[in-house]
């Protein structure tokens, strides 16, 4: 007897969901969307995406870093230090 064992397909659209509450919620902890207008350049905001995918698919999914890093193209390093 053979038993397979697979992981579930995860909705990308919960992902992309859970992504946005982090996201967002990280702006509103910096000041709000009109604090952060006031800056010039916000070369740091695809990094807090990044990082928000990170936390979402490591704590909500339990994905390993090895697969987050290849889902977010980042380092295994990297990962382990968000």
């Amino acid at each position: 007897m053979v038993i397979q064992i697979a992981t579930p397909s995860i909705p990308e659209q919960e992902i992309e969901n859970l992504v946005n509450r982090v996201f967002f919620k990280s702006i509103e902890l910096l000041g709000g969307l009109n604090k952060l207008a006031e800056f010039r350049t916000l070369t740091w905001l695809p990094s807090l995406a990044r990082a928000s995918f990170v936390v979402i698919l490591k704590e909500e999914y339990m994905k390993s870093d090895e697969e987050i890093a290849y889902k977010v193209g980042l380092t295994k390093n990297t990962v382990r230090n968000i």
